[in-house]
């Protein structure tokens, strides 16, 4: 049985979180190497990415694995906590083995959906993407962490690495692999720090070379 107690300041998302989720999101991944680009016009970008981080962060909580590190928790379960209070600081999207990202119910709104935020040309390099990262996905079962983002108040903390660290000790606890894609090259070490291990190469449109890690669960 999974152990969920937290650690401080980390707690399950809740649909409540959907509009911190969405903008730290939509921030974290504004310039990233993979998602700007997705999203190429940068003037309408914030609210292109937000309305897709916002439908996928609602497909993401119809499973209980997400989980946020919320500042006001940390602030009360230790008063010396360098997370400051109030909004989240850091927030992780992850599904459970064996499932989809977009549910069957739900991928004719995500097409109608890319179609009204995109023109043709980038609604296609998304949809193609998205099935390489699909195709690139482990057979074997595992935990899938599809996103890591840091609110920008608080960015050079290390909110992201303990937000991670405490999914994965839940993980270890359970005997669960995880996977990840590494959109941002300047992430790789930290993951490899962790315990990841390189996958696989997916090379996107433009050349854009993703890295997709790999972690065993470990014995604590």
């Amino acid at each position: 049985m999974r152990n969920d107690t937290p650690s401080p300041g980390t707690r399950p998302a809740t649909l409540d979180d959907v509009d911190e989720i969405t903008r730290i999101l939509t921030s974290a991944f504004f310039e990233d190497p993979v998602w700007g680009p997705a999203f190429p016009d940068a003037a309408t970008r914030p609210r292109v990415a937000g309305a897709y981080w916002r439908f996928m962060v609602g497909e993401a909580l119809r499973f209980s694995e997400s989980r946020v590190l919320d500042g006001a928790l940390a602030r009360e379960a230790d008063p010396s906590s360098r997370v400051g209070g109030g909004p989240l600081r850091a927030v992780s999207i992850w599904y459970p083995p064996g499932a989809d990202e977009i549910s069957e119910k739900a991928l004719p709104a995500y097409g109608a959906m890319i179609g009204e935020l995109l023109s043709p040309d980038a609604a296609t390099a998304l949809e193609k993407a998205g099935a390489q990262f699909a195709d690139a996905r482990p057979s074997e079962p595992h935990a899938y962490l599809t996103l890591l983002g840091v609110a920008p108040e608080a960015r050079g903390g290390g909110h992201g690495m303990a937000l991670l660290r405490a999914a994965l000790a839940r993980y270890d606890e359970e005997g669960v692999p995880t996977y990840l894609e590494s959109s941002n090259p300047a992430n790789d070490a930290r993951y490899e720090r962790l315990g990841y291990r390189p996958r696989s190469l997916v090379e996107l449109n433009g050349g854009v070379r993703v890295q997709t890690y790999w972690r065993e669960p470990q014995r604590r």
